[in-house]
C-alpha cells in the first residue's frame, strides 16, 4: 500500500480547497492537515499553513498540476472577477 506524501503547504484553507477540488476532478484523493490549535488559540490557527497530502503514486501528476496550472488556480481564487 502506498504512503501519503506531502504535496504542498498553502497559507489558507480556501487555497487548499481550490487545489483539492482540482485534484478531485482528476480522481486524485488527497487530505489536508492544518496546524490549528483546535480552537484553543484561534490567533494561531493556520499559522504554519495547511498541508495537503496525496498518495505517493499520484505525487508526480499532482505536483505537475499545481506547478503547471498555477495561473488557472490563481484565477480560481480571485474574488469578484467577472461578477
Amino acid at each position: 500500500m502506498a504512503e501519503m506524501v506531502l504535496l504542498t503547504t498553502v497559507s489558507s484553507e480556501f487555497e487548499m480547497e481550490i487545489i483539492k477540488q482540482k485534484l478531485d476532478e482528476l480522481g486524485i484523493e488527497s487530505f489536508s492537515q492544518s496546524g490549528d490549535m483546535g480552537g484553543i488559540m484561534t490567533a494561531m490557527d493556520y499559522a504554519s499553513g495547511v498541508k495537503l497530502y496525496v498518495n505517493e503514486n499520484d505525487f508526480e501528476k499532482s505536483n505537475w498540476l499545481i506547478t503547471n496550472t498555477l495561473d488557472d488556480l490563481d484565477d480560481d481564487m480571485e474574488v469578484g472577477v467577472g461578477d
